[in-house]
């Protein structure tokens, strides 16, 4: 299937190349063939015209549009000039054609694409959207590119009949120019045929994405949602280095605390609450001009940072590496918004060379083609200092080649929250002394069977409902100051809510009332009113309002009430 495309283009291309060669040969013999058959023509009795060589070549060439002056006589004409009389027009009409295709071919491509059905749009010019379009069109799905995220831009790629919009658009001067284009493309009327559109816009400020999905936990429109590419791409490399971390220093320095760095930072937290070294603190050197409040905001908005990280706050990169301030860093993460500035300290510090394998990594973007110029073989422009040195290209990393990506960016708020609910079960199986592989939910939550991450899934998106109802919502974490439920009057309602929540999902899966839990015969003593639960189990419906909070926070989300609470 991935061929299938190039292959049909590579065809067409072959005829429309056939086509102007017989073109060209057709007018040629014309030429050649009126001119001999107009000589041949001038010698006969009946001619009285011009007999010069300018003359035959004028009325050669009249013979293209019709109206050559020696074809006025009744003839007859010689063989040569009765097929050049034929030739001549029609070389003529395929001129004329080919003209017109070129003339009307963005009009004709244009109505073209707002038929399609299916596909898939990417809209912006930013590396970004290079790399999904690059990915979808590995991968075999149709894509067209909108270079802006207008109505009229989104109409002419056929957005009517659009399977999937990603709005990619550099929004670095206007941060709303991705959140307008896919509410544009929402709002665009759907051909009978075409089914759901859904609809992805990439937002670069990571805490603004925050705020959009906080505001989506509340409004559950399915196929919509809002991401950063510089946190999926955070993820997906701390998750590819994880399994190094087994021995060495638990030391990693972090250049560059834009929204990758700061998003490395929080992954590292998170990789670390679940390591087998979690009893040790992991120690994050951050280097930047404004290290120092960065600093304080990553330990206010993460948990996870203040509990597993010792963070040391650090100007400039070159003072960073001064003893005693930092041994022989696991990694260093070069995560500059000035590209040329992380890749020229990469290649010019000679003190960062001091780690492993890969143990320089290099965050690229707008120079992603510098990619491909590292390396440890012969056709390499450039050795990449002994296999210590790894870029990493974000929108490749997280599409991938192949748009295997996708799914990543997909993940919505929920399925987010649902990944962060088993990270703690995790964290807080590993501390009682249990093991990774343990037991069927003692896995990462790419190896958890569909039943529990379903059930997960389904526990979150009740977050909003259950908030709601005793006036409460979600905003950005800044300081800690939220609503703490397990503190709050409205404790017991919002864990009724659960258990009519739990009830409700086990009996649509065909569970029913028994007096010992059978799980064979999808039996469950629990699944009785709240009121007539024990204390006991009461207390699991509230441990699961509770860990609301930990879950919101672990996400950088917070619980704010909008009125003072009503038990």
């Amino acid at each position: 299937m991935p061929t299938t495309m190039p292959l049909a283009k590579s065809v067409r291309e072959r005829a429309l190349s056939t086509a102007r060669i017989g073109f060209l040969a057709t007018a040629v013999l014309a030429l050649l063939l009126g001119f001999w058959g107009l000589e041949w023509h001038s010698r006969s009795a009946t001619y009285n015209l011009g007999r010069s060589f300018w003359d035959l070549a004028y009325y050669d060439l009249q013979l293209f549009v019709l109206g050559s002056a020696p074809l006025d006589s009744a003839g007859p004409f010689p063989w040569p000039l009765q097929v050049a009389r034929f030739l001549a027009p029609m070389a003529t009409i395929y001129a004329l054609f080919e003209a017109a295709r070129v003339v009307f071919a963005s009009e004709w491509r244009r109505m073209g694409q707002r038929r399609k059905a299916g596909h898939t749009i990417v809209v912006g010019e930013t590396p970004v959207a290079d790399a999904m379009v690059d990915g979808l069109r590995r991968s075999g799905r149709a894509v067209l590119r909108a270079t802006a995220g207008d109505a009229e831009s989104l109409r002419d790629a056929g957005v009517a009949g659009a399977r999937f919009v990603y709005a990619c658009a550099d929004d670095h001067d206007d941060s709303s120019v991705n959140v307008l284009a896919a509410a544009l493309a929402r709002q665009q009327t759907r051909t009978k045929k075409a089914g759901d559109l859904n609809v992805y816009a990439h937002v670069s400020d990571p805490t603004y994405a925050l705020a959009l999905r906080a505001r989506h936990l509340s409004q559950p429109v399915t196929g919509a949602d809002f991401f950063n590419i510089d946190e999926l791409a955070a993820r997906e490399v701390v998750k590819r280095d994880a399994g190094s971390f087994g021995s060495g220093n638990a030391v990693v320095v972090v250049a560059g605390l834009g929204p990758f760095g700061q998003s490395i930072v929080v992954e590292l937290a998170r990789m670390w609450q679940v390591s087998a070294r979690a009893h040790e603190k992991l120690e994050v050197v951050l280097v930047d001009p404004d290290a120092v409040a960065v600093e304080q905001e990553l330990r206010q908005r993460w948990p996870a940072i203040a509990e597993t990280c010792e963070l040391k706050p650090v100007a400039d990169l070159a003072r960073a590496f001064r003893t005693p301030i930092v041994p022989i860093p696991h990694r260093v993460y070069l995560c500059h918004q000035a590209e040329d500035e992380a890749v020229r300290a990469a290649l010019t510090m000679a003190s960062l060379w001091r780690g492993g394998e890969r143990s320089i990594v290099v965050r690229l973007d707008r120079l992603s083609g510098l990619a491909d110029v590292f390396g440890p073989s012969a056709t390499s422009l450039l050795d990449d200092v002994e296999g210590r040195l790894h870029t990493v290209c974000i929108g490749k990393l997280v599409v991938g080649t192949d748009a295997s990506g996708t799914d990543r960016i997909h993940e919505d708020i929920y399925e987010r929250l649902a990944q962060l609910t088993h990270h703690n079960y995790l964290r807080r199986e590993l501390q009682k002394g249990n093991t990774m592989g343990s037991s069927p939910t003692m896995v990462a939550w790419e190896e958890l069977a569909d039943e529990y991450k379903n059930a997960n899934v389904a526990q979150t998106r009740d977050i909003g409902r259950k908030l709601a109802a005793v006036g409460c919502t979600v905003a950005p974490r800044t300081d800690g100051s939220g609503v703490d439920l397990a503190d709050d009057p409205l404790l017991d309602v919002l864990a009724e809510h659960e258990h009519e929540r739990w009830m409700d999902e086990s009996t649509k899966q065909g569970w029913t009332w028994g007096e010992q839990r059978d799980n064979t015969a999808k039996r469950h003593p629990s699944l009785i009113p709240w009121e007539k639960l024990s204390e006991a189990e009461q207390e699991k419906d509230r441990a699961a309002v509770r860990e609301i909070d930990d879950v919101l926070a672990d996400c950088g989300l917070q619980i704010v009430r909008f009125a003072p609470a009503q038990p």
